[in-house]
Order: C-alpha cells, then sequence, then structure tokens
C-alpha cells in the first residue's frame, strides 16, 4: 500500500511517518527535508510542490493523510488559515479524485465550525467539508490538544518561564489526548477499509482547566512557575500589547478560540469506539 502524507516534519507528523514507515510506502512532500527524522528505503520525499494535486497525480498512493495545519499565520510569507487549511486541502482532493485515492485521512480540531468567529475554526470546517463532498471515502479527525514529546505548548513555556516567575493562563476548559491515541486512531483508519465517512473526536480521560494544563506542562519541562488564571477580558485589553511582540503570547483569533471550552462534544465517535481504549494524556 502507498500512502501519501502531508505536515510528515510537524508535530504528529513525525509521529506517524515513525509508525508507518516500515509498513508502507511513504511518500512525503516537504519544505525542508533536513527535518525528517526517518528516510528508510520506503520512503520517497518530494519537494512540496506550488499545487499539491501534482504530487498526488505522479505517485497515485491508495490513501492520503493530510497533517497540514498552523496555530499561527505569517501573512508576510503567504502562511495563512486559508492558504492551509482550505487551498492545500482543495488541492489535494483534486488530486485524490483524478488519481483514484481509496481513502483520505484529514486532521481537523475540535471546535471546527463554519459560523465561527475564529477564522482557524471556520477554515477548519471548510476543509472538512471539501473532504466529505469529494466523494472518496474520508476520515476525519478532531483532536483536543495533543500532549507528547514535542508538542509546541512545551516549547513555548520554556521560553516564557525564562522572563517571568508568573504565567497566566485564559479561563476555560480542555481535554487534552495521548499522541499515541492520535497516531493509533490513524493506523487504524489507513488498515481498516470498514472505517469510513467518520468523524471522530479525539480527548483523553480528563477535563483540565488551562490552568492545570499549564501547571502540567511546566512540571514536565521542569519548571517551578506561578499559574494565575486570568478571565478573557483580561487577554483582550493586553491584545494591542501583544500584537507588538514578534511572538504574540495569544492572538485576536485564539481569544475567539477560547469562547468555547476545548472538549468532546459526544455527538461523534471517539478514539475509544476505534481503538477500544484511551490512553492517560498526562503520561507522556
Amino acid at each position: 500500500m502507498k500512502v501519501l502524507i502531508t505536515g510528515g516534519t510537524g508535530f504528529v507528523g513525525r509521529y506517524v511517518v515513525e509508525e508507518l514507515e516500515n509498513k508502507y510506502q511513504l511518500v512525503l512532500p516537504v519544505r525542508n527535508p533536513e527535518k525528517l527524522e526517518s528516510k528508510g528505503p520506503g520512503i520517497t520525499v518530494e519537494e512540496f510542490p506550488e499545487d499539491l494535486s501534482t504530487v498526488v497525480e505522479k505517485h497515485s498512493p491508495d490513501v492520503v493523510i493530510n497533517l497540514l495545519g498552523i496555530l499561527n499565520e505569517e501573512p508576510k510569507k503567504g502562511i495563512t488559515f486559508e492558504k492551509v487549511h482550505v487551498e492545500f486541502v482543495r488541492q489535494l482532493v483534486d488530486g485524490a479524485k483524478r488519481s483514484g485515492v481509496k481513502k483520505f485521512i484529514q486532521m481537523s480540531a475540535l471546535g471546527a465550525d463554519e459560523n465561527s468567529k475564529s477564522r482557524y475554526a471556520r477554515t477548519k470546517a471548510e476543509g472538512e467539508r471539501l473532504v466529505i463532498d469529494s466523494g472518496i471515502d474520508y476520515v476525519i479527525l478532531r483532536p483536543s490538544i495533543i500532549l507528547g514529546k514535542g508538542q509546541k505548548l512545551f516549547e513555548d513555556l520554556k521560553k516564557f518561564s525564562l522572563l517571568t516567575p508568573v504565567l497566566l493562563a485564559p479561563k476555560g476548559r480542555v481535554q487534552p489526548v495521548h499522541i499515541d491515541d492520535v497516531v493509533n486512531t490513524i493506523k487504524k483508519a489507513v488498515e481498516d477499509e470498514s472505517l469510513r465517512n467518520e468523524i471522530i473526536e479525539l480527548c483523553g480521560t480528563r477535563i483540565v482547566s488551562y490552568k492545570e494544563l499549564f501547571e502540567f506542562a511546566l512540571s514536565y519541562i521542569g519548571r517551578k512557575r506561578i499559574v494565575i488564571e486570568m478571565p478573557s477580558g483580561f487577554f483582550w485589553f493586553m491584545l494591542p500589547v501583544f500584537r507588538l511582540l514578534p511572538e504574540p503570547p495569544v492572538t485576536e483569533d485564539q481569544l475567539y478560540l477560547l469562547e468555547k471550552d476545548n472538549v468532546c462534544s459526544g455527538k461523534h465517535k471517539t478514539q475509544k469506539d476505534i481503538l477500544g481504549q484511551v490512553k492517560v494524556a498526562f503520561k507522556v
């Protein structure tokens, strides 16, 4: 079986490539090949093209796994939510339809909603719609925050904890999922032909506050800092200051996302339905 994976050098992508590389032929379109941790004989590396449909048509994979996604935009570089979450998906879907791809596995996000005030959530939902309407069998994954080695939250808190003894956490709840559950659900979607045309929500066993999540992350990286929970109004007030920073701790779009808890809705299957169990997210 041949599997094309976009986002293979990202946080989730590295785990997925490692899990699948000894079982399948993998095609990885990447911008920075040096970031690939695995370059085994079963891996074909392609330069990331302007139009992703071309690489799909060139290799005619059985399965496409799209893991492309961004949390922050870089408009000057042409990196926007619309480009990454919608246009790239459109290109992949177009190539997949012309190449006879059997299944399309799409990484989305909890909170994907075409009516959201957040452009991140809206574009994630638009990407889902393109996949659903393609006519190709699909599995759409909606994870809460994913915990595992390499999670960006750990790196961000390392940097911020060097600057201040006090960290501020937004008010809200989140239901983190273990990286292994995400990878194993993707693997199941690749291997199980009966698993198709499903939206799967990926959440762990515990719902925690962002304050508790930050405290766990600080403990994980070995830093002792005070974490204070603040209402969203404070972050809206501070937004003009944050915009002046090269790496803002929070953006306007993220504040819109925080208006809703990042927890499973109960409207869709979860990884427990697919895998039979849920791994404790905080044991990473």
